[in-house]
């Protein structure tokens, strides 16, 4: 099933891949850094192209939607929870420059019902 946070990337090597990572881990804690984004109970993987970032708290979601804008998804699974999924980036040219900002995809689960800033649910796209 492919989603509108996919996109097609170009095959690469393994070492290209893995600069890609590296330099993705290093745009997202310098951007983190710069603006003062939350760390705490966040987990991260970074992939040759994109970041995500996985919370435990719908402030860090909040937290990067303020600073980095974005559009919100939100997915509700039959188990009483829903996922939702910022996509925003990192500061363009943190690292290098010239180099394109690296996507970032915020997901937060929240049990249904739980109350939610009505700013990001304005954000939700359909």
């Amino acid at each position: 099933m492919s989603t509108s946070f996919q996109t097609p990337v170009p095959e690469l090597t393994f070492r290209e891949a893995q600069d890609a990572r590296r330099r993705h881990e290093r745009e997202y804690e310098v951007t983190v850094n710069i603006l003062n984004l939350p760390s705490q109970h966040v987990a991260v993987q970074a992939t040759a192209d994109v970041v995500h970032v996985f919370a435990t708290d719908m402030n860090v979601l909040a937290a990067w939607w303020y600073e980095m804008g974005g559009s919100v998804a939100k997915v509700d699974l039959p188990s009483g929870v829903s996922v939702w999924t910022l996509q925003s980036q990192t500061l363009a040219d943190a690292v290098e420059s010239g180099v394109d900002a690296c996507p970032v995809l915020v997901s937060v689960t929240q049990l249904n019902g739980t109350p939610v800033l009505d700013e990001i649910v304005a954000a939700v796209t359909a």
